[in-house]
């Protein structure tokens, strides 16, 4: 029973109150229990779901599931940025060898650029493909990255052009900003601000809340430096669940350990 059908319900019990209190107190009462239950049926929209208990080596699986459709040559953006997405995740999460993140991001970036071609004005489709050619040119070498920069740099901005509260996004462009060298664009003001606002936009993002303590602590601003490692170990619902576990975290807890004794005094969180 959809929610929103308990509404006319609701009204009709209340339009018979006055010849039947007792009997509609108890519809009443019913009707707040049925709403309650689908309320608390669902998780929270909020709350990223959990990943698989077999995760990563479950995105092979749902590649296998993708490729059987035909997702591939798909003349559907969403189907193609669906795809360009898990290749983006498997190649970050689940592949070591040089030679299968390449083809990963590789392929990524092919049905990403697929996407743009059929939906330019998907930002998603603009931020995958930046994500994915930044990690191959990544994977290749500096020499590759210099190449593949403007290119990247393009697509982040168009990204934020269709989408100004891409997180993602922020995050990959803030990133660029403080590594590049200002005669190639780099912005470290810039940089930090962009940061600063995709943790504000999702605060349970704990890679962009590393970077921006790494970012403080190359400012010289331990004390900020510590907020933002405190608030990813007191995580208990991180948007990139399985990095935070295996990568963010134990980063972040080795960053605040470094911190000088009166620097790195805390409340118990580690």
């Amino acid at each position: 029973m959809p929610l929103h059908s308990l509404i006319p319900s609701l009204e009709n019990a209340t339009n018979r109150s006055r010849t039947s209190p007792q009997k509609v107190s108890l519809r009443l009462k019913l009707l707040a229990a049925c709403a309650l239950l689908l309320l608390t049926a669902f998780p929270a929209a909020s709350q990223p779901p959990a990943p698989p208990s077999d995760y990563p080596q479950s995105l092979e699986q749902d590649l296998k599931k993708l490729l059987e459709t035909q997702a591939q040559d798909s003349s559907d953006p969403r189907q193609l940025i669906q795809l360009a997405g898990l290749y983006l995740e498997i190649g970050e999460e689940l592949y070591s060898e040089k030679a299968q993140k390449l083809a990963a991001f590789d392929e990524g970036a092919r049905l990403a650029k697929r996407a743009i071609e059929l939906d330019e004005n998907n930002a998603e489709a603009h931020y995958l493909y930046a994500a994915n050619l930044g990690n191959a040119a990544d994977t290749k070498g500096i020499a590759a990255s210099l190449l593949a920069l403007d290119e990247i740099k393009a697509h982040a901005r168009r990204t934020l052009e269709l989408q100004k509260d891409h997180v993602a996004a922020l995050h990959m462009a803030g990133m660029m900003l403080e590594e590049l060298p200002q005669f190639m664009g780099g912005n470290r003001a810039v940089a930090l601000d962009y940061l600063k606002r995709a943790a504000t936009i999702d605060p349970n993002y704990s890679h962009v809340r590393l970077d921006l303590a790494k970012m403080y602590l190359k400012r010289r601003d331990p004390e900020s430096a510590k907020r933002e490692l405190l608030a990813i170990l007191s995580m208990d619902q991180p948007s990139d669940a399985y990095p935070w576990a295996h990568r963010y975290r134990p980063e972040a807890e080795r960053l605040l350990t470094s911190l000088k004794p009166d620097e790195s005094a805390s409340t118990g969180t580690r």
